[in-house]
């Protein structure tokens, strides 16, 4: 069929059909065909629409998301093809079912996630069926094995590879002190970090203030063998192609199920050869697990298959209580992250970041247990993390190399202090939701910046925290919830009170 492009793009494999060619193929709206581009191979599963007008007979229509994938412009020739029943909508009934997959099952499933032969309601049936039956230990296994499979993978000429993974839930920017301090030691850290899906910034976000995070294949590797470490965005190259497939289509319902995120991590790590990884498990009201009992579990979990994949993993349980440092927002958490690499700042971000590569440095052999935390520390205080990490952002293309060169948005509101007190907490959720109603992530200045740390004494007028924007109507927004959500609290002597009613 000849080719007509739609301007569009849907973030979907969208193909249309004239309705008499739907007929002559035997697919309704919402099926699937398979397009073949027999010049250069490339070939993609699409969902069909139907239309009486918008395409003639033997035209077939295609997204713009179609149009880059196969290769193709308007007028080429496509083969199209019925696609025929697939063996995975019976394996996803089957979880829905609360049965027990196994290998082949697993595999199957994620080749027809990758090559878009499920739609997007089938494969969310599929996760929503993991979400409510769960996964044992051996299908965490096996779907984890899948993924990996199912990805491309980078070798290094260099070893030994490590890596860090946050599950997420709070802020700071671990990543962007860790790498540099790890990579000073010896160790090579490709470290493919996600942007933002909830959070006010991902480390993506944060990293592209200073150089660009959209890297080859190519690239990751001769950087990373060059200098010890990169921080690039993962989605940027197909390394778990299913995976991020997978993420997006979790991501509406915010459906986490627990052995699809420990298989998510550890495939990722995989892609890019990790031999030792650390995984950071923050535990708090507002971080994803809100149990130590719970955490102790999944670390065990991510011990059990990473070990099965032939890595070796310490999963670690972190206080996730407080905000993790001051910043919220990709400008602000830079900024952040080069004062403590400058030796401006050392507080519970900086400490944090240490211990973990410290973790990493004492799994990888490279130091007795115990002792890694203060040959991190040593690192970070010489200088020598500081001008690895100028080295990194200039490999990577980047010009901004200093807190003094990130300038934040002149369109900022301080929020004061109504009263004498201590500051008793601070509600991380509240604080995220502020900075993304500000603009973060996808405007870089926006976000929150406190002035004050739990357990800090106050006076009435004195600054708690202040928000960025970069426009006006953002900033209001941002400010207008503020004012209806206190995202601090004051420590009370008297919690409650009763009293005779009559």
């Amino acid at each position: 069929m000849k080719v007509k492009e739609f301007p569009i793009s849907a973030g979907k494999l969208i193909c249309v059909l004239n309705k008499i060619d739907a007929e002559d193929l035997g697919v309704f709206p919402g099926d699937r065909l398979e397009l073949i581009n027999k010049k250069n191979g490339k070939n993609s599963v699409a969902i069909v629409d139907v239309t009486n007008s918008e395409v003639k007979e033997k035209i077939i229509g295609l997204f713009e998301d179609l149009i880059s994938l196969l290769k193709v412009k308007s007028n080429d020739f496509l083969e199209v093809r019925a696609t025929p029943p697939l063996k995975s909508l019976d394996f996803i009934k089957k979880k829905m079912d609360g049965e027990k997959l196994n290998g082949f099952e697993l595999k199957e499933i994620v080749k027809d996630i990758a090559d878009n032969r499920l739609n997007d309601i089938e494969a969310s049936a599929f996760i929503s069926a993991v979400y409510m039956k769960g996964f044992d230990l051996e299908e965490t296994t096996e779907i984890t094995k899948a993924l990996i499979n199912n990805g491309q993978k980078i070798s290094f000429n260099k070893e030994p590879i490590v890596d860090k993974h946050s599950i997420g839930g709070i802020n700071g920017r671990t990543t962007m002190i860790i790498v540099p301090i790890v990579a000073c030691a010896g160790l090579f850290i490709p470290k493919t970090s996600s942007r933002s899906i909830t959070s006010a910034g991902g480390t993506a976000d944060a990293m592209e203030v200073l150089a660009p995070v959209d890297l080859c294949f190519e690239k990751i590797k001769k950087i990373t063998e060059k200098h010890g470490g990169v921080i690039v965005h993962g989605g940027a190259v197909d390394l778990a192609p299913a995976d991020d497939k997978i993420i997006r289509i979790r991501h509406p319902l915010a459906l986490d199920p627990e052995g699809m995120l420990i298989a998510s991590v550890i495939a990722k790590k995989a892609s890019v050869s990790s031999k030792y990884v650390v995984i950071d498990l923050p535990v708090g009201p507002y971080a994803k697990i809100k149990d130590k009992n719970n955490a102790i579990k999944m670390a065990k979990k991510f011990v059990q298959v990473g070990k099965e994949v032939g890595m070796e993993i310490d999963a670690v349980i972190t206080n996730g209580e407080e905000p993790s440092g001051l910043a919220f927002g990709p400008a602000l958490e830079a900024k952040y992250v080069m004062e403590i690499l400058e030796g401006k700042r050392f507080d519970n971000l900086a400490q944090k970041s240490c211990e973990l590569a410290g973790a990493i440095f004492e799994l990888a052999n490279l130091t007795g247990l115990g002792k890694g935390y203060d040959m991190a520390v040593d690192i970070l205080h010489s200088g020598k993390a500081l001008e690895k990490m100028k080295d990194i952002i200039h490999a990577q293309g980047g010009k901004i190399d200093s807190s003094i060169k990130i300038i934040l948005s002149p369109l900022n509101k301080e929020i004061k202090a109504k009263e004498n007190g201590v500051i008793q907490s601070f509600n991380l959720k509240d604080l995220t939701t502020i900075a993304r109603i500000s603009g973060a992530p996808a405007n870089k200045l926006s976000g929150v910046m406190l002035n004050k740390v739990e357990g800090e004494k106050v006076f009435k007028g004195d600054v708690i925290m202040t928000i960025f924007a970069e426009n006006k109507q953002k900033l209001e927004s941002a400010l207008d919830y503020t004012i209806k959500n206190t995202p601090y609290h004051f420590k009370r002597i008297i919690l409650s009170s009763v009293r005779d009613s009559d």
